[in-house]
């Protein structure tokens, strides 16, 4: 049910969770537990998200087909019934197919790091994943694997997350964050939700913060190396 929520999610250009959430007048995390398979939904509120990304309440439950002649088969693209939705979803759209190329996943587990998502983040890849739909056309795109429990529900332990570089970042936003914690060690990563640069510190949120932890983290900006945009996710 997820994996199908988010397809239809991406395939009617809605490039995060959060901007899915927003469409359809939902809270982020109760969408996000939905599409990362954290919590089942039920026919109501497949109607809604069937209705908000243009596809079947059906296909998205169960993975129905539709009998219909002309419809689209793998998703049961249907015409939205509320005249209060926008246009974009408004009529039949086609699917499109999924992307053939190829981009790193970089980072690797930190032994014996705190239990707080850091990963080592030095520019080694570790595999190669395909793109997400949206991101063909962007040169630097790159994706991680998540690290430890820190930002369950958003991401679970094993999930890749997709990041643009080149998008700009706004409160709210999920971000891979790169941190120079020592100059004898290599740069870790951490997937966090950013919160601001304030008072010379770059400021982030974890919801499920490890023992001893507060939700919010911060690091010295002279620390910083990079913050990037996460713009989509695959759950494990």
């Amino acid at each position: 049910m997820g994996d199908r929520l988010r397809r239809a999610r991406i395939a009617a250009n809605f490039t995060s969770a959060a901007k899915g959430a927003e469409r359809i007048g939902v809270a982020a995390s109760t969408y996000r537990a939905h599409e990362n398979g954290q919590n089942e939904f039920g026919a109501d509120e497949a109607e809604a998200y069937g209705r908000a990304f243009g596809v079947r309440a059906g296909w998205l439950l169960t993975g129905e087909q539709p009998k219909e002649r002309g419809a689209t088969p793998e998703m049961g693209i249907a015409p939205a019934a509320d005249p209060k939705l926008k246009a974009e979803v408004s009529h039949p759209v086609d699917v499109p197919a999924w992307p053939t190329r190829k981009i790193p996943v970089f980072g690797q587990a930190a032994g014996g790091a705190d239990d707080d998502g850091r990963f080592i983040l030095n520019g080694n890849k570790v595999a190669d994943v395909l793109i997400l739909p949206g991101l063909e056309d962007v040169k630097d795109a790159y994706a991680v694997y998540v690290y430890g429990t820190s930002m369950v529900p958003a991401f679970k332990p094993g999930a890749t997350v997709y990041v643009d570089p080149s998008r700009p970042i706004v409160a709210g936003d999920d971000v891979v964050v790169q941190v120079k914690m020592d100059e004898h060690e290599p740069p870790y990563g951490f997937v966090k939700e950013f919160v601001a640069r304030r008072g010379g510190k770059l400021v982030l949120l974890q919801h499920n913060p490890p023992e001893g932890q507060d939700k919010t983290l911060t690091f010295p900006l002279d620390r910083v190396v990079a913050v990037h945009k996460v713009v989509g996710n695959v759950p494990r």
